[in-house]
């Protein structure tokens, strides 16, 4: 994977954008199916298995949910995953809990290396 430089501002627009509910929930299997994201069919395979099997966000159309991963996938890019996942963990208490929680467990299970970040070039 192709790494992306991106600065702290756009990081902040692409957690936005995904949605923190989105990142606590989706994140961690972004990561486990990290090859998947680089491959536009199976990229599209990922989006609609998201769409169909909502967690904590509701999109009206499935384009909704392609915007959530693109800014997931620009996140990852530019290894920025533990900042993202540290921005939810410190949310305030509009963010889903069960996304906290998700958060949390992945922060944990990268410092364990049961996660591995993506190997970026």
């Amino acid at each position: 994977m192709k790494k992306i430089p991106r600065n702290i501002a756009k990081i902040d627009a692409d957690i936005r954008t995904a949605g923190k509910a989105f990142l606590g929930m989706r994140l961690s299997d972004m990561l486990k199916r990290v090859n998947e994201l680089d491959n536009q069919s199976k990229r599209a395979d990922l989006i609609y298995e998201y769409y169909t099997n909502q967690q904590g966000t509701y999109d009206r159309e499935i384009e909704g949910t392609s915007t959530r991963v693109n800014a997931a996938i620009r996140i990852i890019k530019a290894d920025k995953v533990l900042y993202a996942l540290e921005s939810i963990v410190s949310s305030n208490s509009r963010v889903l809990p069960k996304a906290v929680s998700n958060a949390k467990d992945t922060i944990k299970k990268i410092s364990t290396g049961e996660i591995e970040l993506p190997m970026l070039y």
